[in-house]
């Protein structure tokens, strides 16, 4: 890989934390290449999207919601993106804030792989309607009135089952760790080709969650007198007419990480991060004898 020439480096718009420490990187490795700062909110502009088409690389400093908004619109220019993580997880970062300012001129020197993530595209409306892309998930969900929705799935052609509850959540493989990790949902290899559909507080908990090969495609059809939200990536959200479908398949675009380790890394990450070293879990029996 060759090193980067035009760098935007990202940060969380409300940390100043954040946006200290990409000055300072900035800063420090200015004579490196040509850099541009933003943050997570200015990406999305028109403006931000014109700079985006020579750029070599993102670096966004804060947590996963950061890396989130800097991959929505990386993935359009196929950008690879680099993560530092001021939050508490991070588990889709690469780099610890405390080792960014040494740690990142490995990178810059054109070291590390790209990790490609499968990204979902969601369509309200048939074809005609407007689409959206999300890193993590898709979720379908009850408005504001605190009453159970009901949704029909249909996966390629084929009724799968109605759900009546509060909603779905269809997750990408790097998804896994997000909303459905909370719902319940299992870890799934980043490098699986595979979607998980899985019910938000089912009335009647006819699956555990269903795995779906990548290529699926999946139509959501509510009940038509639902008042209901789609939400991608838990910040972009829509308002569904009733009785509309969501039509959810892969999408052309996809997620590039940039990495340094190799792709095993991604469950020593996990197990750091979810405490579930064996280590940790012998210590608790201890304690409890």
């Amino acid at each position: 890989m060759s090193s980067f020439e035009a760098v935007c480096i990202a940060h969380h718009s409300l940390l100043p934390e954040a946006a200290e420490l990409a000055e300072r990187i900035v800063a420090r490795y200015q004579d490196r290449c040509r850099w541009w700062v933003a943050n997570e909110m200015t990406l999305a502009h028109e403006e931000a999207d014109d700079r985006l088409r020579d750029t070599d690389l993102i670096i966004t400093v804060g947590g996963d919601g950061t890396i989130l908004r800097g991959m929505h619109a990386a993935s359009l220019h196929s950008i690879p993106v680099l993560g530092v993580n001021m939050g508490r997880v991070g588990f889709m970062s690469e780099i610890d804030s405390r080792d960014a300012l040494e740690g990142i001129e490995w990178y810059l020197k054109g070291n590390g792989r790209i990790d490609e993530r499968a990204m979902l595209m969601a369509t309200l409306g048939g074809d005609a309607g407007q689409s959206m892309h999300a890193l993590n998930d898709v979720t379908v969900h009850r408005g504001a009135e605190l009453r159970m929705i009901e949704v029909k799935a249909v996966v390629d052609d084929v009724e799968l089952s109605t759900y009546r509850g509060d909603g779905l959540i269809v997750a990408t493989s790097t998804g896994s760790t997000g909303y459905s990790l909370q719902l319940g949902g299992p870890v799934i290899d980043p490098n699986a080709p595979v979607f998980l559909l899985k019910a938000i507080a089912a009335h009647m908990s006819q699956f555990g969650g269903v795995v779906l090969d990548a290529n699926s495609v999946l139509e959501l059809t509510l009940d038509s007198t639902a008042n209901a939200t789609l939400t991608v990536d838990g910040y972009i959200s829509r308002n569904i007419p009733e009785g509309d479908a969501v039509t959810i398949s892969r999408s052309e675009r996809c997620a590039r990480f940039l990495r340094g380790g190799p792709k095993s890394g991604f469950w020593e990450g996990l197990s750091h991060r979810l405490g579930m070293r064996i280590g940790a879990v012998r210590r608790g029996e201890e304690t409890s004898n």
